[in-house]
Formats: structure tokens, C-alpha cells, sequence
């Protein structure tokens, strides 16, 4: 599966976009078994340049940068994703620019966790203002502080509803392959756990509990998500609530 096949993703994801929710479900779930299948196949392929000597695919740790208030809360949404698709290992850091989610995994990997969190970042912000302004009434009371622990409620949510898609998707394509390539794929894990192994990291603190009722809003919206890149029209870096 090669370029052709992520263009094919893409154009899916960007269909399901813009067209009504029951083709955009089917769209969507094609394009999440398509991105799992392409990850097989690039374990594959690795794996035959490793017995014939030639070089291997190289495993990289690139960075991801979140910032501003919900920053944490995207960061948590990137570490799900990537352990959802099961081949990066995620590893945090904070700095006094935001929170940083650091991959560690095969290039063609980092690239589908980077791709896949970039578009349900973007989606999560907009499914939180829709959710905010029908909401807002219910928090009139709060504090700008317990607002503020909402609308990182219902991100949690829809990170933990996103997630858990992937995570079915995942289990419904590995389901299907054989012992041999259940080996490639262990094994691949196996050499970017050993290259975690060499990096010191240090420890996040503990978060505190979200609002329970957002995190149940958010949820449901990211059970509903697009869990794949589409043409998404809104920037990533949007100003947040």
C-alpha cells in the first residue's frame, strides 16, 4: 500500500466531510481500516529489508507542541491516538511553552499518529464550541476556573470517544492476520520499546477529574468523530474558548 492508497484515505475522509452522517460513518470506517492496513504492510515490507540486509525503516522521536489553556488535554487526545494504533510509543514532557508530546516509532508510523491527531484536535475544538453554546447556560453560576474544567471535561471525553473507535478499528483489523505477521508486528514493537528504553523522560503529574456530565458530551461527540485526515478547513492552531 503505498501513496496511492493514503491519497485514496484522504479523499475518503474529506467525502466524509461533507456528505450525511451514515455515508460519512462508512466512509470514515473505511478509511481507519485502510490507515491500519497500511500500517501492517509497512511492518511487512520492514521486515523483508531486515532479512534481505538492506536498511530498515528508520525509528525517529519527533515532537508535538501543544499550547495554550486545553493544552494537556490535546496531548492526552495524541497519547490515545497513538496507543490506539499501536506501533508508537508516546511520551510526555512539560515546558514553560505547553505541553509536549514526544513519538517514539517507526517514521511511516509517527507520520499516521501525527496526521490523526492534528485532525481530531481540530475536530475536538469545533464539537467543544457546538457543545459550549448549548451549554453555557447550565455553568452560568460557575466560576471562570470550574468553566474552564468543563470544557477540558467534555475534551477528555471526545478524546477517550475517538480513541475507543480506533482502538475497535485496530482489533477488528488484527483480528484477521495471521501468526507470522502477529510476529513482524510484536517485533516491530519490540525494537521501539527498546528504543524508549534509552530515553530519559520524566514523569507528568497526576491529573485532576474532569466534570463528569462534559466528559459524557464529549465522549459521545468523539465516538462520532472522523478518526482520520480529511480536508479539514479549520486551523489547528484556533484560538481557544
Amino acid at each position: 500500500m503505498g501513496d496511492g492508497k493514503l491519497e485514496l484515505i484522504e479523499k475518503l475522509l474529506a467525502k466524509a466531510e461533507s456528505t450525511t452522517p451514515e455515508e460519512a460513518e462508512a466512509l470514515t470506517e473505511h478509511a481507519e481500516r485502510l490507515m491500519l492496513k497500511y500500517g501492517i504492510d509497512q511492518a511487512q515490507v520492514d521486515e523483508r529489508r531486515r532479512r534481505q540486509g538492506q536498511a530498515p525503516e528508520e525509528i525517529v522521536q519527533e515532537q508535538i507542541l501543544f499550547t495554550r489553556t486545553y493544552a494537556r488535554d490535546f496531548r492526552e487526545l495524541g497519547t490515545g491516538v497513538a496507543l490506539a494504533l499501536g506501533a508508537v510509543h508516546p511520551l510526555h514532557a512539560d515546558r514553560g511553552a505547553g505541553s509536549i508530546l514526544y513519538l517514539v516509532g517507526h517514521v511511516s508510523d509517527v507520520a499516521q499518529v501525527r496526521r490523526l491527531t492534528a485532525s481530531l484536535e481540530v475536530q475536538a475544538k469545533v464539537a467543544m464550541r457546538a457543545w459550549w453554546a448549548e451549554h453555557r447556560e447550565r455553568y452560568h453560576a460557575c466560576t471562570e476556573s470550574e468553566r474552564r474544567r468543563a470544557r477540558s471535561g467534555f475534551l477528555r471525553g471526545f478524546a477517550a470517544g475517538a480513541v475507543g473507535r480506533l482502538v475497535e478499528a485496530r482489533r477488528a483489523v488484527w483480528e484477521h492476520v495471521g501468526d507470522g505477521t502477529a510476529l513482524v508486528l510484536a517485533s516491530r514493537r519490540d525494537r521501539v520499546d527498546a528504543a524508549v528504553d534509552r530515553i530519559r523522560t520524566r514523569r507528568g503529574r497526576a491529573r485532576g477529574s474532569a466534570d463528569g456530565s462534559a466528559f459524557v458530551h464529549g465522549h459521545r461527540s468523539g465516538r462520532q468523530a472522523h478518526t482520520g485526515e480529511g480536508a479539514v478547513t479549520q486551523r489547528r492552531g484556533a484560538d481557544d474558548e
